[in-house]
């Protein structure tokens, strides 16, 4: 077997492992709580604002994570690293449902924040790193897909694993997240790194280094309003008047349109660069946010579901894949700090949607709120990219 062929092998390891450790990081330990969150407001009486709590706990556990692991230098110990924080996450998901004090589930999802921050972090680095190392950079969207993945198949499990108590949810979560560990657990080897040469790209990025802000500040507002949408969807579903028995079918359908999307989206990026894709998705995913409130049907929510499902994670993937062509000396720095203005917005997100809850006693209000921070994303990109001069336009020479 020749030399390239055995790197492919070794790079297509890594990349299905990153798959597996984004389904159960991201899918499972960070986003199953939309879907169970209905279920113990009614079985475990957790109050709105307590909801909104425990999901800013989670985004700072993640934005703690988001920082360290981006100016921290770990070498070699990566791969350990990946895989404490694996255990972590899976153990904070099944203590969910051991506990019924409000005060350990605070504990238990800022921890579970930080591990799947550290995994998102430290993974797309292992990732990037193999696929760079052997010119497929093109299937990083496959592994952003991971996310999506792991939102379906927890929509389908939970109301399975919940039929006799919201227990069974977490526990079996952390049941199936140990299996699909047990299958890539001896995939997470460091990968061989290769210098990165400065192409055109990077010279774009040298003259327009100052859309870097701008990028901060859309990564920001894109936390602030995606979190609403992604904490209480299912919840907003349940309580329309004949709607309930499709809440779960929601977030099961935001997970199945997320699958694919990542490579979507880095196919437009390979055409006309990032800004226009993120200028369209950021649009679109404003319109499925705001989309089950104006028309709270089955077609309504479905269409919603769809096209936030389909732009979130490939707003990161955009948004990210910007930043290291901003700053190629400093690549993980740049991802660090967009994770961080991103889990900033994470945490400011759930704490308002619930304040405002509790004063409106609709959800309809804070999903609006939501669309409308997503608006003003567009513009300030849109911005950003006029006082650029258009040149980040092209960039589509990284792909």
């Amino acid at each position: 077997m020749s030399r390239s062929a055995i790197q492919g092998r070794s790079s297509a390891k890594i990349l299905i492992s990153g798959f597996v450790m984004l389904t159960i990081a991201m899918g499972i330990g960070r986003f199953s709580y939309t879907s169970i969150l209905p279920i113990m407001q009614s079985q475990a009486h957790l109050s709105v604002t307590e909801a909104g709590y425990l999901a800013a706990i989670n985004n700072l556990g993640y934005l703690v994570a988001a920082f360290g692991a981006g100016f921290l230098t770990f070498g070699a110990r990566r791969s350990a690293l990946l895989r404490i924080h694996l255990v972590l996450c899976m153990l904070t998901t099944g203590l969910m449902g051991i506990t019924t004090s409000f005060s350990w589930w605070m504990i238990l999802r800022f921890v579970s924040g930080v591990s799947s921050g550290s995994i998102f972090v430290l993974a797309s680095g292992f990732v990037l790193d193999a696929l760079i190392s052997d010119k497929r950079e093109k299937r990083i969207g496959i592994f952003y897909g991971g996310v999506g993945f792991g939102i379906a198949l927890s929509g389908l499990l939970i109301p399975m694993f919940s039929l006799h108590s919201w227990r069974g949810a977490w526990i079996g979560l952390m049941i199936v997240s140990i299996i699909l560990a047990s299958v890539i657990w001896r995939y997470i080897q460091e990968p061989r790194k290769q210098p990165v040469s400065q192409n055109v790209s990077s010279n774009y990025a040298k003259k327009d280094s100052n859309l870097f802000v701008f990028l901060l500040i859309v990564y920001g507002l894109e936390g602030l309003g995606y979190i609403v949408s992604a904490t209480f969807l299912v919840a907003y579903v349940k309580q329309v008047p004949h709607m309930a028995f499709f809440s779960d079918y929601s977030w099961i359908i935001v997970g199945i349109a997320a699958v694919p999307s990542s490579i979507f989206w880095s196919w437009c990026m390979g055409k006309i660069g990032y800004v226009k894709p993120l200028i369209a998705a950021l649009l679109l995913q404003a319109i499925g946010v705001i989309l089950p409130v104006v028309l709270p049907n089955i077609f309504g929510i479905a269409l919603g579901s769809i096209l936030f499902g389909g732009t979130f994670m490939g707003i990161s993937m955009l948004a990210i894949t910007a930043a290291r062509t901003l700053k190629p000396a400093s690549g993980n720095q740049a991802i660090s700090l967009m994770t961080g203005f991103f889990g900033t917005g994470q945490i400011i997100g759930p704490l308002g949607a619930g304040f405002v809850l509790d004063a409106t006693k609709s959800y309809s209000v804070s999903l609006a709120l939501a669309a409308l921070v997503l608006i003003t994303a567009v513009v300030v990109m849109i911005l950003g990219s006029v006082m650029s001069g258009g040149k980040s336009l092209i960039v589509k020479e990284t792909l």
